[in-house]
């Protein structure tokens, strides 16, 4: 409901001119005080031209942007791991051999 023992600004029923909220004064008189929260700006935000200045600004005007950020994408080596080879490892048995020095 919006009341309760805790110090959050509220005003669920109007009974302020603003939010307010509880203060540890025991004080009836100073139990509560109006929350000092500022008002909006007058002109709205323009949030489309906010994205498209900082998209001037980050220089990122395309989607393949993996190398500026991240360093070359290409490999010039055949990376692959073979099936065959990654079946091998999984059937592989666990060495018959003994550990010295145990």
């Amino acid at each position: 409901n919006g009341l309760g023992n805790h110090n959050y600004c509220r005003n669920p029923d109007s009974s302020m001119e603003s939010p307010w909220c509880f203060t540890m004064d025991t004080t009836e008189a100073h139990k509560k005080e109006l929350c000092e929260i500022p008002k909006c700006p007058a002109k709205p935000r323009d949030f489309t031209e906010e994205a498209s200045d900082l998209s001037t600004q980050v220089e990122a005007k395309d989607c393949e942007c993996a190398d500026q950020l991240y360093g070359s994408t290409v490999t010039t080596k055949d990376t692959s791991v073979p099936l065959t080879l990654a079946q091998q490892q999984k059937n592989k048995k666990a060495c018959p051999c003994t550990r010295s020095g145990r």
